[in-house]
């Protein structure tokens, strides 16, 4: 199995070979095509295509200004990363793999300096999660400095790893990576740095790339220049702290083909507002359309969507800070905002594995069962159980009770009335994991109908050849004994062939 890669999970603006091509393709048939143009004129499609001045009048938004709620004046807005959440299933059983991981973590690296004290004991004692940590909080194990990472000690100061219940038999890891100033020095810049707009090459898919003259181009604006350069800065990030826990961790769902959900933790002093040019710089920072908004922590929750079937969840929370000076919940929402997201995003990516593997286990069920081999479709069954093992325990389990709701009623989105994204995500994970239940109780009841069905054929035909080899040896004794000739033997098997009719 390949593993996974960069341009594998964060294919949004990844660009094939033949795009490539063709970009060259009809940079060359632009010039030529210009070159001859005295004598052979530009035609008006040509021309409006060729007119680069055409797609060049947009730059990006400005950032908006911010609020101090301390001074309650308008200063220079900023948006600073303080997080970013790895999150991956644990099998309980696996418990004594991920101890000795941890060891080795903690002793390649340096212990941050206010980190949680953990002795060999405390270490040993984490047996089974559920007996005495709380269902809806992490049981912060350890915070180290990365000292291995040239990159990650630039752009994250620590990291914590910790564990929350998720059900019976499945624990939840926590892999929080502390993002430093360095970092957001960079994320502002690109901020607040006006962007230009730029074009592509654009073709329908049955256009080879050696035919320029059939190609379009697209424009895109600045916002979505200033989005690209965000994006690309942040799934690098991503992509480095991944490629670090995966030399001390085994991260499952890896195994799985798919990258960790996430969760993106912002601090912002911009406060919200329904202006169209708000709207504009907050989709090209990634704060999507689908968002929930929570007075009560001054809290927006982006919900964004993978953009390739390798990608696991992405989900980003925008936080503004105190109200007031003595109002500190909004500063405590911020370090915590994102365990109330951290089972379902847990859930619902297991769910999409399991959803995926049943699309892939139909096609080898389909293939056995046309064959009408029972010892096939016996191999098929062992390799489907084998291949949705843990999927389908999971959600044998999940009943939702680990998922906190309270706090998921806190927030508000413009396009459900009375109700929010958070808060209908949250109630139906349990619900639709118990369809995917079903529809791997089906698969696995096909098989066994068609392997019973395969047996009973089988066992069928050898009751009726076990018994005319019986008929044939009586047929051969009864001669023997009565020293019958050749004419009397076919009379008596024309009489045993009648009865038989």
């Amino acid at each position: 199995m390949k593993g996974l890669s960069y341009k594998k999970v964060f294919s949004k603006y990844s660009v094939s070979l033949s795009s490539n091509l063709s970009r060259v393709a009809y940079s060359s048939y632009k010039k030529v095509r210009i070159g001859v143009s005295k004598k052979f004129p530009l035609k008006e499609y040509e021309r409006n295509s060729f007119e680069d001045h055409r797609f060049r009048d947009d730059t990006s938004t400005d950032m908006p200004l911010g609020f101090n709620f301390s001074t309650q004046e308008n200063e220079d807005g900023y948006l600073n990363i303080e997080y970013i959440d790895f999150y991956d299933y644990l099998p309980k059983e696996d418990l004594d793999i991920f101890k000795k991981s941890i060891r080795k973590f903690v002793s390649k690296n340096k212990p941050a300096p206010f980190g949680p004290y953990r002795t060999v004991e405390d270490l040993d004692r984490i047996d089974n999660m559920g007996r005495y940590v709380d269902f809806g909080s992490f049981y912060n194990l350890y915070v180290v400095k990365l000292i291995r990472n040239e990159y990650l000690e630039k752009f994250s100061s620590q990291v914590a790893v910790s564990l929350m219940n998720l059900s019976a038999s499945f624990l939840v890891v926590k892999y929080r990576f502390y993002i430093t100033g360095n970092f957001n020095e960079k994320v502002n810049e690109i901020c607040k740095r006006k962007h230009l707009s730029y074009t592509d090459v654009s073709r329908q898919f049955n256009i080879p790339w050696y035919k320029p003259q059939k190609f379009g181009r697209v424009k895109y604006t600045g916002d979505d220049a200033r989005y690209k350069e965000l994006y690309t800065l942040v799934s690098t990030l991503k992509w480095k702290a991944f490629s670090e826990l995966k030399r001390y961790f085994r991260v499952y769902f890896e195994y799985n083909q798919l990258f960790p959900p996430t969760f993106d933790t912002y601090s912002t002093n911009i406060r919200p507002s329904s202006s169209r040019e708000t709207r504009e710089f907050w989709y090209s920072v990634m704060l999507g359309f689908h968002t929930d908004y929570a007075p009560k922590y001054n809290a927006c929750v982006c919900w964004d969507y993978e953009c390739s079937q390798y990608e696991g969840k992405r989900l980003s929370a925008y936080c503004g800070g105190n109200y007031t000076n003595t109002d500190h919940l909004p500063e405590i929402a911020k370090h915590d905002i994102s365990d109330i997201y951290a089972n379902y995003l847990t859930a619902s990516s297991m769910r999409r594995i399991a959803e995926r593997d049943i699309a892939i286990c139909n096609r080898r069920i389909s293939k056995a069962i046309r064959r009408a081999k029972t010892s096939q479709v016996l191999k098929v069954r062992v390799s489907v159980e084998k291949k949705l093992y843990y999927s389908y325990r999971f959600i044998s389990e999940f009943t939702g009770d680990t998922i906190d709701h309270d706090d998921g009623m806190e927030f508000r989105s413009s396009f459900i009335k009375d109700g929010s994204t958070t808060s209908s995500c949250l109630k139906g994970i349990a619900k639709n994991t118990a369809e995917t239940k079903k529809q791997i109780d089906n698969l696995l009841k096909i098989l066994d109908d068609a392997a019973e069905y395969g047996s009973t054929k089988s066992n069928l035909s050898l009751q009726w050849f076990m018994m005319v080899v019986t008929v044939l040896s009586l047929i051969v004794a009864i001669a023997a004994i009565f020293d019958l000739e050749l004419s009397d033997l076919k009379t008596l098997w024309n009489v045993f062939s009648d009865f038989m009719r």
